[in-house]
């Protein structure tokens, strides 16, 4: 008997977006980016999303997050139908679930030093809860702890980020994730952009913080390797639907769709 409680749940999902009428050759108003995806993420797992580029995970993983409103469908998190929630409620929940980006270059303000950075959500959620501020010395320590989760140190909530390497910088938006102690982080190709050495470092540093906060991850990614060594559970987008989902093993040890199978022959080392 699985006793396992459902964290997120995604019910008949669907995104559409409005085309420019640009030509009149085009006949279609709307770009169907998704289309009825379904699926559920136990606390504590992990459920990779992939698919090519264009395939509808990026706009998955802002639906999840609530960052836009579906066209069709529910997102479900601890119980909440959270494009439902008031703004307020939205607020409050946000502690408890958080994005990392694809790019460690490009989601750190340049202009802002790693205090500022790992410590912004911490202030937010607080601001919006309770209409107060965290003083500078408890800023300072949450902040120094949640940098020490990911391996570095308290000095280095001095620096701006071009102090820093790719990976340093990935490490320094987990921590800015972690802060709030999230039970969801959802990853949106967490390590595409970094080099293939630095991508085990930080692959092996998330899977040590699942294991030690029981977090639960929506990992989104084209590389099925990665995939593989992250997730439980997979569900493959081909132009905004699922074509084939299931367990990490079943899929890669006996994919039944032609598309899975196309992809899965792409993967170095794979058939």
């Amino acid at each position: 008997m699985n006793t396992e409680k459902t964290l997120l749940e995604v019910r008949h999902l669907g995104q559409q977006y409005p085309l420019p009428k640009s030509s009149f050759l085009v006949k279609a108003t709307h770009l169907q980016a998704l289309k009825d995806v379904s699926f559920k993420l136990k606390a504590g797992k992990s459920l990779g999303i992939v698919g090519e580029s264009g395939s509808g995970k990026s706009t998955l993983a802002r639906l999840v997050m609530a960052l836009e409103k579906p066209s069709q469908g529910e997102v479900i998190f601890k119980g909440q139908k959270l494009h439902e929630l008031s703004a307020a409620a939205m607020r409050e929940m946000r502690r408890d679930f958080q994005m990392v980006f694809q790019d460690p270059y490009g989601s750190l303000d340049p202009r802002q030093k790693v205090l500022h950075i790992v410590s912004e959500p911490l202030h937010s959620l607080t601001h919006a809860v309770s209409g107060q501020t965290l003083g500078r010395v408890e800023t300072q320590d949450r902040a120094a702890s949640a940098l020490a989760e990911v391996g570095l140190r308290s000095s280095d909530l001095d620096k701006y980020p071009h102090e820093f390497s790719g990976g340093q910088r990935q490490r320094i938006a987990i921590a800015r994730a972690l802060i709030t102690r999230p039970s969801l982080i959802v990853a949106d190709e967490p390590v595409s952009a970094l080099d293939v050495s630095v991508q085990a470092q930080v692959l092996n540093l998330m899977m040590d913080l699942q294991d030690r906060y029981g977090l639960s991850y929506v990992f989104v990614s084209h590389d099925l390797a990665v995939v593989n060594l992250m997730c439980d559970d997979v569900i493959v987008l081909q132009q905004g639907q699922v074509v084939e989902s299931g367990s990490s093993d079943a899929i890669f040890e006996n994919a039944q769709h032609p598309y899975t199978q196309a992809l899965l022959a792409a993967v170095p080392g794979q058939r």
